[in-house]
């Protein structure tokens, strides 16, 4: 089962297989794995993206930062 969850314009959370997909904007930049892992994208992009991403993991998470194909594999 797919789930959105729009928390703001441009920021959503997409859950499916118990992920967690953050998507900026309509580019995925991070997940939360359903084991508990924390990744988050190496590609630059802009300041408000890089602000989703931090409100996303939080800073309570070890988070891996991985390359945007390997966030684009979660994705369906």
């Amino acid at each position: 089962m797919i789930k959105v969850k729009s928390i703001r314009h441009n920021y959503n959370i997409i859950t499916h297989q118990d992920n967690q997909i953050l998507y900026s904007y309509e580019t995925p930049v991070a997940v939360l794995h359903a084991n508990g892992a924390a990744f988050r994208t190496d590609q630059k992009y802009s300041t408000t993206t890089s602000r989703h991403i931090n409100k996303f993991l939080d800073g309570r998470y070890a988070v891996e930062i991985v390359s945007q194909n390997y966030i684009n594999a979660f994705t369906i």
